[in-house]
């Protein structure tokens, strides 16, 4: 057993991947343990999904991917089996989402920050069409992950402006569109970089488009958002030996209704068209039993 935390420990600690490379180390992560323990030792299964639910609780696929293991093993450790490996082999479809993406962003100019796995296929998609690509990009502190992207789209063949985190709301106006990824979308909020939310408000008062760019895996149902927590990281990565406190939180909440719509592998849609589909999910009733255990 101890391996297998070792591993989730080691996915909690990571800063440098997002949430589809985390996502995919959970499901592989969970599946070896099934594979190992899961006939014979059954009763691990609550403390391996604890943990997993607190060591990346800001990233909305890794919790959703607890609530489907959950329901799988509800038709017990063979359906849970057949549910991760077939979460391997299919990895979540973006040709739809990335033919949406670039009808939206065709010949515009675009305004972003950090770094979107997916905003970044479909930029990857509109330069092999052979279009002309403008990006503005604030540089992403403490960690710069902005500016590592930056170079990624210029590597690509993109025409990159790199700016500070605080100019970027003087010049969001100047892009024809906004353009985020979605580390989670709630109910009530999307949820990503810090920057996002006052990024949204100027593109709103500038008369911008403001899309986000999520697989429905992101898409976080109200039960399970009890699990979600926005973490304060190591002040160090701001100012090393500073006398005074220092906040680091990475993600900040956007209203959903601030947001003009979200481009998914379904299609455009609507914070009211996202509030719907996220009703829809069915939520495992062992979810409770985990809250309790999560909040110890």
């Amino acid at each position: 057993m101890n391996r297998f935390i070792k591993k989730i420990e080691a996915i909690a600690k990571d800063r440098s991947h997002g949430a589809r490379e985390l996502y995919r180390q959970g499901v592989e992560t969970i599946l070896a343990w099934i594979e190992e323990r899961g006939e014979t030792h059954p009763h691990e299964l609550t403390c391996l999904l604890t943990k997993m639910a607190k060591a990346q609780p800001s990233m909305a696929p890794l919790l959703n991917l607890i609530n489907q293991v959950l329901l799988a093993w509800e038709a017990g450790p063979q359906k849970a089996k057949v549910l991760l490996k077939d979460l391997l082999e299919e990895e979540t479809s973006t040709a739809a989402l990335v033919e949406e993406g670039i009808k939206l962003l065709r010949g515009k100019r675009i305004v972003t920050l950090s770094r979107s796995s997916t905003l970044l296929e479909v930029i990857k998609a509109l330069l092999k069409e052979g279009e002309r690509v403008e990006i503005l990009i604030s540089e992403g502190r403490p960690l710069m992950g902005g500016a590592a992207t930056a170079r990624l789209f210029y590597e690509m063949g993109a025409d990159v402006t790199l700016c500070t985190d605080g100019l970027i709301f003087s010049l969001a106006g100047e892009g024809d569109v906004v353009a985020v990824g979605a580390d989670a979308i709630t109910p009530q909020f999307l949820v990503n970089r810090c920057g996002t939310y006052p990024l949204a408000l100027v593109a709103q008062d500038r008369g911008v488009p403001f899309y986000s760019f999520a697989t429905t895996n992101k898409l976080l149902p109200q039960e399970l958002v009890p699990l979600f927590r926005i973490e304060d990281h190591d002040p160090g990565e701001v100012i090393k030996g500073a006398p005074f406190s220092i906040v680091n939180f990475y993600f900040d909440q956007t209203p959903l209704d601030y947001i003009t719509g979200t481009v998914t592998e379904k299609g455009l849609l609507t914070p009211e068209e996202l509030r719907r589909l996220i009703k829809k999910t069915k939520v495992s009733a062992r979810i409770k039993e985990l809250l309790k255990y999560a909040g110890d």
